[in-house]
């Protein structure tokens, strides 16, 4: 007997493109050439569907039918925090940053990306699985950040748009220009972290920007996703100087906000500086190869507002 399927489909056949669109909710065409992005460890939600229960009462068991009231799609995966090898040319990542609250600020030498509260941006993403394109419009979504001795330096992005049916469509060539190989994170290609500008060796740093997307589905119409608010959080894993040089306990009991800082490579034109403002909320023992060291349990507070957290590529 023959097969069903002839030549069933690969899973890592894939392409995903992301380009940020002029107006929100209307394709901007991504093409392979311009719009590729290295995309790792995907996962992909084709079709959510939020539900009604019509509750038909009947003189039987059974479901009594179920209407969809929202349809959605949403993505994760991974990028390499990496700049793209010229400084002050924004990296290939931009239009996912953008589509999770940031603005740009191109200085000729760096590019900058800031929080906004108002005016955001949203992308258009398509991903083609070996023939199949799903067309992602209006895409906004949240993203972490994480760097681990002896890991690849990542971003986590988790995005959704409104549902679109998938079309047939060919796996597009694509470029690779703009996105160059990172170096892992460790002492010969990573700054240490900077406390209250206190020098530290770390093991492991993560921001989580935890932006509270939204779904809106609205007589109007109004059919988007939004994000609401942001409530960012972090952690560090620093080795324990003295208390004399660094004393975490008393910075979280004085409830201030204090500069952090921290550069991931060392080639100019792939630097990424991460600087953000935070509270330490706990202090906690660990241990790094048995020597003495804190998690701290970071909250990124504003001071000025929108300053939380800035990426600065240089």
């Amino acid at each position: 007997m023959a097969n069903v399927l002839l030549n069933p489909r690969s899973w890592k056949v894939k392409a995903i493109l992301a380009k940020v669109e002029t107006t929100t909710g209307e394709d901007a065409v991504p093409t392979g050439a311009l719009n590729w992005i290295e995309a790792r460890n995907v996962e992909f939600t084709p079709y959510e569907a939020e539900t009604v229960e019509r509750n038909i009462e009947m003189p039987y068991f059974g479901n009594g039918g179920t209407l969809p009231t929202g349809k959605y799609a949403s993505l994760s995966f991974q990028v390499a925090i990496v700049g793209p090898g010229t400084p002050g040319e924004a990296p290939k990542v931009a239009p996912l940053l953008l589509a999770c609250g940031f603005a740009e600020t191109n200085n000729t030498t760096e590019v900058v990306y800031n929080l906004v509260s108002s005016e955001l941006q949203s992308v258009t993403i398509y991903i083609n699985i070996d023939g199949t394109l799903h067309k992602m419009i209006g895409v906004r979504g949240t993203m972490t950040l994480n760097l681990t001795a002896q890991q690849i330096p990542l971003y986590q992005f988790q995005l959704q748009a409104v549902y679109e049916g998938p079309t047939a469509d060919a796996v597009p060539s694509v470029s690779k220009d703009g996105w160059q190989v990172e170096q892992p994170v460790g002492s010969a290609t990573t700054s240490g972290v900077t406390i209250d500008g206190v020098p530290l060796a770390y093991q492991e740093f993560s921001v989580d920007l935890s932006n509270q997307v939204s779904r809106l589905d609205l007589p109007g119409p109004q059919r988007e996703m939004g994000i609401a608010n942001r409530t960012p959080t972090g952690s560090i894993t620093v080795l324990a100087p003295g208390l004399a040089v660094f004393n975490p306990f008393d910075m979280a009991d004085a409830g201030e906000t204090f500069e952090l800082q921290t550069t991931q490579d060392n080639r100019d034109g792939y630097k990424v500086q991460i600087d953000a403002k935070v509270r330490i909320l706990q202090p906690f023992y660990a241990q790094i190869e048995e020597q003495v060291a804190y998690q701290l349990n970071l909250e990124l507070a504003p001071v000025d507002g929108n300053d939380e957290l800035a990426i600065t590529y240089k």
